[in-house]
């Protein structure tokens, strides 16, 4: 992982990820491996990477097979992407917050459990 942030290839593929979602709204994850020729261990970072900057979004589902994929489209309005990045953040916090809790009871201090969990 580290040769590929020192070569610049993470920041490649996820500009041509970037790309392609703004050429072609409304693809899917695994269009985006079909089309751009990456593996799903590629790209999959890369659309987490690009949701977290609020850059891309959700824009509905689609069933493709056996799975169930979502639609990625870019968001050009840059308050869009601050919520969005920050509506994802706060998400992923929320996740961390309750796998964390059940996971590590024996490492955090009670009072900051007691105050977590009664956090909105």
């Amino acid at each position: 992982m580290l040769a590929q942030i020192r070569s610049g290839k993470m920041q490649s593929d996820m500009a041509r990820i970037l790309h392609h979602i703004k050429s072609h709204p409304y693809t899917t994850l695994p269009e985006i491996e079909r089309k751009l020729g990456l593996l799903n261990q590629t790209a999959s970072p890369r659309i987490s990477d690009l949701l977290d900057l609020g850059l891309i979004e959700g824009a509905g589902e689609t069933k493709q097979g056996h799975g169930h994929y979502t639609y990625f489209k870019f968001q050009p309005d840059l308050g869009a992407q601050k919520r969005n990045a920050m509506e994802r953040k706060k998400t992923k916090f929320e996740h961390w917050k309750k796998k964390g809790l059940s996971q590590f009871k024996d490492f955090i201090d009670s009072n900051l459990i007691n105050g977590l969990s009664c956090e909105k």
